[in-house]
């Protein structure tokens, strides 16, 4: 990828600079959760305040919500949403697991039950078809097929600066023949994302969005290590690491995921934003992350403060406005909560370029 820089490094950790036709991207670096676009509760003097770096936007949700043809009238999601930073679009593949098996297994990306807690592992039907043309959606009683094909036209029409190949997240809870089953398929929808890249790029009249493929093959170190040789072997511009697994195994998988990407490249770790994972995932080579965390538990009351989380009710500056205008203080509890990952992510970058490594960080984090 011509626009992605590595300007220093620390062991595996790295620091350098994304360009895209929006704005530069200092790396390590956090895109900030824009579900519909535009960050929740927030306003265009509220975005201005908050200056993220990058946000992403959520492919499946504008899609059934009819505003993809909006978006691509206006010029884009830049201009529809009167917004001048960069963003990523997802591709959809986290819903055909958030709608589908992870509902099943009542789980998210991260694993904090065993397996045999699962009661109803086999009672549920699943309600996302999936095959291997792509997936059927049941939303809101009504059916939306997605193809990868359709899902990079969506992000295409979207025109965000980084967009995704269509993929099958899995559960943690799969085994392992349903993750090689399901690796089968996100490398067979990769190759279509990458043609459908390709064909809808020669009709552009201005600069191309950058095409990420994604790793998968859930806990298995084998099939994390095969797709990350695939998908590292195609002519994608960065890579996402997908799927989902336990907390004790993130530094394994994410290692396992590295293997076989080229080193020039970005790499991203899809909806992880945990401080104490973030920290893990830079130390093994990680550059951008995505994650709700910051914006949705500030909307539930709650900020992000170096000694740990804090309850708006018990933070003064806050309590008072909290009891007069609830919604003013989770606005300005989710500025505040952007800002505090704005300046983690600074002093992370510091820490590289000074060659300090993470430790006194991790400390400063109040992390072990």
């Amino acid at each position: 990828m011509d626009n992605f820089e590595i300007k220093n490094e620390y062991k595996k950790a790295r620091a350098g600079m994304l360009r895209t036709k929006h704005g530069e991207i200092e790396t390590p670096n956090m895109a900030f959760v824009a579900t519909h676009g535009k960050i929740k509760l927030l306003n265009k003097t509220d975005h201005k305040k908050a200056g993220t770096d990058l946000m992403i936007a959520n492919t499946f949700h504008l899609w059934v919500n009819n505003k993809v043809p909006e978006i691509k009238k206006s010029g884009g999601i830049n201009k529809w949403s009167k917004l001048k930073m960069p963003f990523m679009t997802d591709s959809g593949g986290f819903q055909v697991f958030s709608l589908g098996w992870g509902k099943v297994h009542n789980v998210g990306k991260i694993a904090n039950k065993f397996k045999s807690q699962i009661s109803n592992l086999k009672n549920l039907e699943n309600k996302v078809q999936i095959n291997n043309d792509g997936v059927v959606f049941t939303y809101e009683n009504k059916k939306y097929k997605l193809t990868p094909e359709k899902a990079i036209k969506f992000q295409h029409d979207i025109g965000a600066d980084i967009i995704f190949a269509f993929d099958e997240c899995t559960s943690p809870y799969h085994n392992y023949e349903y993750n090689l089953k399901a690796l089968k398929r996100t490398n067979d929808w990769a190759g279509r994302s990458l043609e459908a890249h390709r064909r809808l790029s020669l009709y552009l009249e201005t600069e191309s969005p950058s095409l990420f493929g994604i790793v998968q093959g859930g806990i298995y170190e084998d099939l994390r290590k095969k797709s990350s040789r695939f998908i590292g072997s195609l002519d994608f511009d960065g890579f996402g690491i997908g799927g989902s697994f336990g907390e004790k195994e993130m530094e394994k998988v994410i290692g396992w995921a590295l293997s076989g990407l080229p080193e020039e490249k970005p790499r991203h770790l899809l909806g992880i934003g945990k401080i104490k994972d973030i920290f893990t995932a830079v130390e093994q080579g990680i550059d951008l992350f995505d994650c709700v965390i910051p914006t949705r538990e500030a909307r539930h009351g709650i900020i992000y403060t170096k000694k740990g989380k804090i309850s708006i009710k018990k933070f003064k500056p806050l309590s008072r406005i909290y009891e007069k205008d609830k919604l003013k203080a989770q606005r300005l509890a989710t500025i505040h909560n952007i800002q505090f990952y704005k300046d983690l992510f600074k002093n992370i970058r510091e820490a590289i370029y000074d060659k300090r490594g993470m430790g006194a960080l991790r400390k400063d984090y109040n992390l072990r």
